[in-house]
């Protein structure tokens, strides 16, 4: 798209809703315990809803990044983390890692994302640091990945 000279943003709405779906559709499966299902399903269909309004209201949005969209999205998924991690304390711990992966790459992830739109001033030097950190916490979480997908399926 870039070669093209289009804009690609609204790609990135897709990535985080995406996500955020997807994350939550799979602790809601994790979870044995009604109730929490119950605020998943209200928090996925919450989020949506109210980022939906957001679109609709404001759809220049739609090409423009969106902090808001990315804390909601991001910090809702790390809550259904933790929730399982809380559950964990208890239960065996299946998916243990792939969870710590997933708390401390959105949450290093968010940050890093909101201070950027505070760096669109400064240098190309200072702008990259926040892009490598956010790479680096990408490779963190895959590693956690691979590290779950070894102890849990490599036999």
């Amino acid at each position: 798209m870039v070669f093209f000279n289009i804009n690609n943003l609204s790609l990135v709405h897709l990535y985080f809703i995406g996500q955020f779906m997807l994350l939550g559709l799979f602790y809601k499966e994790l979870f044995q315990n009604k109730a929490q299902k119950k605020i998943i399903q209200i928090s996925l269909l919450t989020g949506i809803f109210i980022l939906a309004i957001q679109y609709v209201l404001q759809p220049e949005l739609f090409f423009k990044f969106n902090l808001f969209e990315i804390t909601i999205t991001s910090l809702l998924v790390v809550f259904f983390a933790l929730l399982y991690l809380y559950n964990m304390l208890t239960d065996e711990k299946k998916f243990y890692y792939i969870t710590v992966g997933l708390v401390i790459y959105l949450l290093a992830s968010t940050i890093l994302f909101l201070v950027g739109n505070l760096t669109l001033g400064l240098s190309e030097e200072l702008k990259l640091i926040t892009w490598t950190l956010n790479a680096f916490f990408v490779m963190v979480n895959q590693f956690f990945v691979l590290f779950e997908w070894k102890k849990s399926f490599s036999s």
